[in-house]
């Protein structure tokens, strides 16, 4: 008897991972709209807050599915703290630009995160990096300039929140990478939800910023929560099924959801130096991501999915 097949075919198993990466950029893309609709409502801890409330019993879920619960003792303390201070001050940072700038600019700057990880690599996890890295990394930087228009007329100041989004960014991309090595991505996300949450709450009472929300405003807010979680696990899933390296340069496709996202819902049209600045940063990251690829399959810089786990 002719046994059937349970294992899907590598090209089945690829197809499947793209469409779950581009689910994935497309729901954080719309949680970052959401969040830039209520961003000048409520503080950026409230929102937050109410995001981990929301994200926990859906990675509960994964949890489950990854049959990782077991695996929530013996993490790394010092590198979870780490990473959810970074990674907190990142999504608050990245609120304040929303706040002034248009949404698919506030997108694109913070695609200079990867940039600021290679760099970073060197002195925090002594990595090699190399002169055509290095070149990259500068022309990356170039293309940050040529977006946020310093000196000119038109320089938006709010652009620094979102380069300063993309540098915290980095830094808690760098700590993830460290508790990646020996902890499960579930778990990671557990626990920095857990964290957040208790962190956040504790803001919302000390510094008094609770708003309470309309209904209309309380879909928004539980929306930005099930829309970033939906991307984790969507990205997870497709991470599952193929290589980071096939995967990443879907990743840009932010850039066209941020662009469609601020045209329909607040009539932003792209300048022609947001496009220009975005074309070479993109050709800078695909550049580091090829090197980095050639150099090592277990790069931090070649782990892109991160990008959006704020």
């Amino acid at each position: 008897m002719t046994s059937t097949a349970t294992t899907p075919a590598p090209a089945e198993s690829a197809a499947v991972a793209i469409l779950l990466v581009s689910a994935s950029i497309a729901c954080f893309a719309l949680s970052d709209a959401l969040v830039k609709a209520i961003a000048n409502i409520y503080d950026a801890t409230q929102i937050i807050m109410i995001r981990s409330l929301v994200a926990l019993p859906l990675i509960a879920l994964l949890l489950t599915r990854a049959k990782t619960w077991k695996r929530l003792g013996g993490v790394q303390q010092h590198w979870l703290i780490s990473r959810v201070v970074f990674g907190s001050l990142s999504f608050v940072t990245f609120i304040q630009a929303l706040k002034f700038i248009p949404l698919a600019e506030a997108i694109a700057v913070t695609f200079a995160g990867p940039l600021f990880i290679t760099a970073l690599s060197v002195p925090l996890l002594r990595e090699k990096v190399g002169p055509r890295r290095w070149a990259a990394v500068i022309v990356g930087l170039v293309g940050v300039i040529i977006i946020m228009r310093p000196g000119a007329e038109v320089f938006q100041p709010a652009t620094l929140w979102a380069l300063g989004s993309a540098v915290l960014y980095a830094m808690a991309a760098i700590s993830t990478r460290k508790l990646a090595i020996r902890t499960p991505t579930s778990v990671i996300l557990a626990w920095v939800n857990l964290y957040v949450l208790f962190f956040m709450a504790a803001g919302v009472v000390v510094f008094d910023t609770w708003v309470t929300p309309t209904w209309w405003h309380l879909l928004f807010l539980v929306g930005v929560g099930f829309t970033s979680t939906a991307g984790q696990y969507l990205g997870v899933e497709a991470f599952r099924r193929a290589q980071p390296s096939m995967l990443a340069p879907f990743d840009y496709t932010a850039l066209a959801w941020g662009a469609l996202m601020g045209f329909i819902f607040w009539n932003e049209v792209p300048t022609w130096s947001l496009i220009a600045g975005s074309a070479v940063l993109v050709m800078s990251g695909l550049y580091i991501l090829h090197r980095e690829t050639v150099r090592s399959s277990h790069a931090v810089t070649g782990w892109r999915g991160l990008r959006r786990w704020r």
